[in-house]
């Protein structure tokens, strides 16, 4: 089985109150093969905010949370109608000047009625911060769970579109973030 989802989403940050992100120099230039533009890529810190002189330039507080978009996508193998193992990823992020997300992992899906599948299963994932034209890693990998569920809204013989509901926890060394989102997804699956 194979599927996709797209919706709006929010990042949450716990533990983050008191850290900002220190923005450094670029480490890397990447220059796309249509139209010549070009993204710096640049270091990040995490540093407690009660650190730093005031005035500190390219300094960026966590938020308590920020809305933006999510797009998932999903590979795997369906047993059968009720369960399936699968490859499930979560990109997402705000629209300028915002956190981004990548999350994912192995997940077991599994449906209890016709009506409603349930997902759950281990996911570590990064954070990045966009810019202008920037995108500043934040060190270290976060490590953590995924929970999705679904009603699907039209049913065919070899492809579901379903609503879901997606949620995945990640605890970095600081602090921990998560995702919420509400997408509409496509599935092809076995008939």
């Amino acid at each position: 089985m194979f599927g996709a989802g797209f919706g709006p989403s929010q990042l949450r940050f716990r533990g983050a109150e008191d850290l900002v992100l220190v923005v450094g120099g670029d480490t890397e230039t990447i220059t796309f093969p249509y139209g010549g533009g070009t993204l710096e890529l640049r270091s990040g810190e995490i540093v407690s905010s009660g650190l730093l002189p005031p005035g500190t330039a390219g300094v960026v507080p966590f938020p308590a949370r920020q809305n933006g978009a999510a797009l998932s996508l999903q590979f795997g193998w369906s047993f059968s109608r009720r369960l399936a193992v699968l490859l499930d990823f979560d990109v997402g992020g705000g629209w300028d000047n915002s956190f981004n997300h990548l999350i994912g992992g192995p997940q077991l899906r599994y449906s209890p009625s016709s009506r409603l599948w349930i997902e759950a299963g281990y996911a570590s994932g990064e954070l990045t911060y966009g810019f202008s034209k920037s995108v500043a890693q934040i060190p270290g990998t976060g490590k953590g769970i995924f929970v999705a569920a679904g009603m699907p809204l039209v049913r065919r013989a070899m492809w579901m579109l379903d609503l879901q509901a997606r949620s995945g926890t990640l605890w970095y060394e600081q602090f921990r973030a998560t995702t919420l989102s509400v997408q509409l997804g496509i599935i092809r699956r076995r008939s």
